[in-house]
């Protein structure tokens, strides 16, 4: 027992070294009892040696908390706490495993903008490139949306879904194409993106183009096969977004294009 405290007081990365008696020995003496709710207590109180010791004892890493049905690693994302994040990753924890709304761990970094977290979950070669949360939004929608090439990219590379649609019908091209960045906007099509998804209102990328004026991406959108002629359910094609919008010049643009279609 002497060792296991000289262990995890001085060398807590060294817990592997401890049996998992001793692990519990160490826990007792810190004032945990060696169960779930517990395990996930010394996760929130960022208290990494409690947490190694519950790991190298046997705790089951993926637990989840029975109100908010998050793992530590989850929660830990969550708040941004990127030490207990690396502690639970080598400890075992499931970096797909999903909360109770469908977000892992990644998807609940990006929401609060824990930048390197979100790296570092990324990064995984196993990491679910497709999850989505209860909305449907997926790692790709969001970095595409904040205009993140080389986490687009890199999801890309990887075998990412391009067509995948959240609740309201949206694709990552649809949200490119609002936010703006031709550069993106060429990737998804690179990688079959359909330039022609309609949304659950009807509608398209082309149309979230005109509607905010991104010229250059209405015209690539139109090289690559977007149609200007489909309507929304109320009837309305790109080129009226674009007039509604006071974008004239792009309005005359689609405008031409559905007389050549």
């Amino acid at each position: 027992m002497i060792f296991a405290l000289l262990c995890f007081s001085n060398c807590a990365e060294t817990t592997n070294t401890t049996t998992p008696e001793g692990a519990k020995q160490f826990l007792k003496l810190r004032g945990y009892q060696f169960d779930d709710k517990s395990f996930l207590t010394a996760a929130v109180r960022q208290d990494v040696m409690a947490v190694n010791a519950f790991l190298a004892a046997g705790i089951n890493p993926n637990v989840k908390d029975e109100i908010r049905g998050e793992t530590a690693l989850i929660a830990a994302a969550t708040r941004g706490d990127m030490v207990i994040v690396k502690t639970l990753i080598d400890g075992g924890a499931d970096i797909n495993a999903k909360a109770a709304n469908g977000a892992n761990a990644l998807i609940r970094a990006l929401e609060n903008k824990h930048e390197e977290i979100s790296a570092l979950l990324l990064a995984k070669p196993n990491f679910d490139l497709n999850t989505q949360r209860g909305d449907g939004t997926s790692a790709l929608m969001i970095y595409a949306a904040r205009e993140r090439e080389p986490e687009v990219a890199q999801l890309l590379d990887r075998g990412a879904n391009v067509n995948l649609q959240d609740a309201e019908g949206d694709t990552a091209l649809h949200r490119a194409c609002q936010s703006g960045s031709l550069k993106i906007v060429q990737m998804l099509l690179d990688k079959s993106a359909n330039p022609n998804m309609q949304n659950k209102v009807g509608g398209t990328p082309l149309m979230w183009a005109a509607a905010f004026g991104h010229h250059e991406i209405a015209a690539l959108l139109l090289a690559r096969g977007a149609n200007p002629r489909l309507k929304d359910e109320d009837g309305v094609t790109a080129s009226a977004w674009a007039t509604k919008n006071n974008q004239s010049d792009l309005a005359n643009l689609l405008s031409e294009a559905e007389k050549k279609k």
